[in-house]
């Protein structure tokens, strides 16, 4: 297998976890109780979570003044088989934060508000490694190579900051309306380069770069409209997301390729900086219904969302570009999404009046049919790989509730397989590809640990009908 194979794959390897994971639409969540019933909260939600799960239920909790996320740290692992040949494994292990979330409440002029600022996405990946081996592959094209050596750089970053104010109000005594308005700053970039040498038995060094880098920008607006209504036996919520509103954006794409030293003939170098590109973000509708049961003092949440599907569109307008082949190279950048219900439980067990316990699961279907990846421009034609993978999450914890507090610890646990086609056995210019499976199997691990510290209020904030 070639560089140019391996970067194809490592660089979807590195989108599984990041842009991947866009269209998961339950990957991550916000609150601290909201995190331990894996948001299947819509019609029972009663902590900050609610301005992101349904804004209506703001007038079932008393005033925060100013609340923290629980603070989360997550150890995840990828794995790839048949990555590099037949039986081969590849793996990664990482330990870090999770997005999170802060705000709080108040009452203004007779009616109810939350502030909140969310950081919805937060990815920064960086896969580097070197090759130096004299494959098989090499001696084919290149019979009287006599040293090689390879690097490979991917990165991904994505930074997607809601700041955001909710409004709610009691229509009567069983039903209420709320919303959240959110602004949204969005920056997604990242860039691959890959070059290898050889060195020949005449000393002759042959040398081939190619380097690609891109940067979406987009500011917009999500709308998030909550009902909820009291029945004798239990809370019924519904929350709507609006599709995404844009107000700004903008898009750049760079890419650079060198090809010396093999022959005279195949000498190449190209240079491109495309700045103010026309690009779109898009968000689609989601519809969220969901029940708060109560089974005595203990709970049961049930949840379920619809999230519709996007047709397919340019999420960046790259003009065609030369790069060495007969004809101009098109640039795939495209986006499309299929629609996805998902579904999930959560119970919460009351103990006594200082602790309780959580225990839930949800799904997490992925909703892309094509997504957006860029790979080596050289190869033969620019094949769209979508990358992205179906989860279940499960989750576990208690809350330990203090005169002057409330505690929370948990754990999640995600996981979930994909498979994609790679192309392999290639070495550099050829117009032949082959085609082989690799799979990816993806596992999370998910350690919450929270406090709560009303500002304004002397006890910590339960829901009203708890009371």
């Amino acid at each position: 297998m070639n560089l140019r194979s391996i970067l194809f794959i490592v660089f979807s390897f590195c989108l599984m976890k990041s842009f991947g994971q866009q269209a998961n639409y339950k990957f991550n969540n916000f609150g601290n109780r909201s995190i331990l019933l894996s948001g299947n909260v819509t019609g029972s939600v009663t902590d900050l979570g609610l301005v992101y799960y349904n804004p209506s239920r703001l007038t079932e909790v008393e005033n925060t003044g100013f609340a923290f996320n629980a603070r989360a740290y997550q150890l995840s692992s990828l794995k790839l088989s048949n990555f590099l040949g037949e039986d081969s494994r590849v793996s990664s292990t990482n330990f870090n934060g999770i997005p999170s979330m802060a705000g709080g409440t108040f009452d203004l002029f007779g009616n109810r508000f939350a502030y909140s600022f969310i950081s919805k996405t937060r990815t920064d990946n960086t896969i580097g490694y070197d090759i130096e081996t004299l494959s098989d592959n090499v001696f084919e094209s290149y019979p009287d190579a006599d040293n090689y050596k390879g690097n490979v750089l991917l990165r991904t970053l994505i930074r997607d900051d809601w700041f955001g104010l909710t409004w709610a109000k009691k229509v009567n005594n069983k039903f209420s309306l709320g919303f959240s308005l959110f602004g949204s700053a969005y920056n997604y970039n990242g860039g691959s380069n890959l070059n290898h040498t050889i060195n020949f038995e005449t000393s002759k060094v042959a040398f081939y770069q190619n380097t690609i880098g891109f940067r979406q920008e987009s500011y917009g607006l999500i709308l998030k409209i909550g009902a909820n209504y009291h029945f004798e036996r239990f809370d019924l919520g519904l929350n709507i997301n609006l599709p995404y509103l844009e107000i700004y954006q903008k898009g750049r794409f760079t890419y650079t390729k060198v090809v010396a030293g093999s022959d005279l003939d195949l000498d190449q170098f190209y240079d491109y900086n495309l700045k103010n590109l026309a690009s779109k973000r898009k968000e689609p509708l989601g519809i969220s219904l969901g029940a708060g049961i109560p089974i005595n003092k203990s709970k049961l949440h049930l949840n379920m969302d619809y999230v519709s599907g996007i047709k397919r569109y340019n999420r960046m307008n790259i003009p065609n570009i030369d790069t060495g082949q007969d004809e101009l190279t098109t640039v795939l950048f495209k986006e499309y999404r299929r629609n996805v219900f998902n579904f999930g439980a959560g119970f919460e067990l009351y103990i006594n009046e200082t602790f309780k316990s959580y225990v839930s699961f949800s799904s997490d279907y992925n909703g892309f049919i094509e997504n957006a990846n860029i790979f080596d421009l050289s190869s033969d034609g620019n094949r769209d790989i979508t990358v992205g993978e179906d989860f279940i999450h499960y989750s576990v914890g208690v809350d330990f509730k203090l005169p002057w507090a409330s505690i929370i610890l948990g754990t999640t646990y995600t996981s979930g397989s994909t498979e994609f086609i790679s192309p392999s056995n290639i070495i550099p210019i050829e117009d032949d590809f082959e085609y082989e499976t690799t799979t990816i199997d993806y596992s999370r691990w998910q350690f919450v640990v929270g406090i709560e510290i009303p500002v304004f209020d002397k006890i910590n904030p339960l829901s009203k009908s708890e009371k």
